[in-house]
């Protein structure tokens, strides 16, 4: 009985830290999942935007330079817009729309229906996560509205790249995006917002009127991120030292407790070896079996809130899963390391007396 509430409270203690780092990253891909998801080595930007997709512009003469880079083996020009999508009389979806052309490595990955081609000026990929919240199909028609155009598109097919600008994507033509956002084609006219590279050592070029930086780095400009990101990063760093530290302690006090016990031990024979070797085996076995039920719990959990209407921005990796259960293994082990001094110095004539 005591052994399933200790293991209980440490099972709790790995769920609440797995919930919370769960929650941190759904916020992270909701922030910009979209652009993690691109096929790119670099990302480059006008260097007037200040690494700013919304304020990047890039012209025909631009973007041919940064493609006859040096280093730069594959490229693909995308464009970014946010725009409302109408669902009806009353109702409104904000959505990040991408511009991008068929054939390059902009192009997203189609789960359902088919993906776009050259003539399909009025049709759009739209992420599984928009056609959840919206309750829209493939097939389904949609009036889109930017400042004064007003455009009906259809859903062409669903795709999974994610959120961007904490709005789900959708993937249009770039030809579509280019009069979305300034209307019809002019000469100078800004053909792009940036350019995705593929190759080595482009992450850091830069030229006149253009530079390159690595995809977290893009991330990590996505405007509001860097405040959320130490927000998150606070809230998960806190939540792990809190519940490592109450499993430290934990296992501390609960070895020191058991102190007339080791005792008796102690008095049949038993080596302070003997008996720490015992103590942090328990504690060893306590921790993995908490952990082993806290991550499935976790990992469920998550999963039903993401089937929810309005789904809760959460999501786990394998590798925050194992470096969690590492660490929280690792915690109560050293809160049991600790008694180890108290254990070896126990005097079985003393212990012995305090049982009386």
């Amino acid at each position: 009985m005591q052994f399933a509430l200790i293991t209980m409270v440490v099972t709790l203690i790995a769920y609440l830290v797995l919930m919370i780092n769960g929650l941190g990253l759904g916020l992270n891909q909701l922030a910009g999942s979209a652009l993690r998801n691109l096929d790119a080595d670099a990302i480059a930007y006008s260097d007037s935007a200040d690494l700013s997709v919304i304020r990047s512009e890039l012209g025909q003469e631009t973007v041919d330079r940064i493609q006859w880079a040096g280093g730069v083996e594959e490229s693909a020009t995308i464009g970014y817009v946010a725009a409302n999508v109408r669902l009806g009389a009353d109702a409104i979806e904000s959505a990040a729309f991408i511009g991008y052309d068929p054939g390059t490595i902009a192009e997203p990955k189609v789960i359902a229906g088919r993906t776009l081609s050259p003539g399909d000026s009025r049709a759009m990929l739209a992420d599984k996560s928009f056609l959840k919240s919206t309750g829209l199909k493939v097939g389904d028609k949609v009036t889109v509205n930017l400042r004064l155009t007003v455009e009906e598109f259809t859903i062409q097919g669903e795709i999974d790249e994610g959120a961007f600008f904490f709005q789900p994507a959708v993937y249009i033509l770039r030809e579509t995006w280019r009069e979305l956002k300034y209307g019809p084609a002019q000469d100078g006219q800004p053909v792009a917002s940036v350019v995705l590279l593929k190759g080595d050592g482009l992450t850091g070029l830069r030229e006149d009127g253009f530079r390159a930086v690595s995809k977290d780095t893009a991330f990590a400009n996505i405007e509001g991120v860097a405040g959320q990101q130490s927000t998150v990063s606070a809230l998960r760093v806190f939540g792990f030292l809190i519940g490592a530290l109450v499993i430290g302690v934990f296992f501390y006090v609960l070895t020191l407790q058991k102190i007339g016990q080791i005792g008796m031990l102690k008095a049949l024979g038993a080596s302070g070896f003997y008996v720490f070797r015992q103590v942090l085996a328990q504690v060893l076995a306590v921790s993995i079996a908490g952990v082993a039920i806290a991550v499935p719990l976790a990992w469920a959990t998550g999963k039903a809130l993401q089937q929810l209407p309005e789904t809760v921005p959460i999501a786990f990796n394998t590798n925050l899963f194992v470096v969690t259960s590492v660490a929280l293994v690792a915690t109560g082990v050293i809160g049991a390391l600790f008694s180890g001094k108290q254990v070896a110095g126990v005097d079985p004539i003393i212990a012995l007396g305090q049982q009386q």
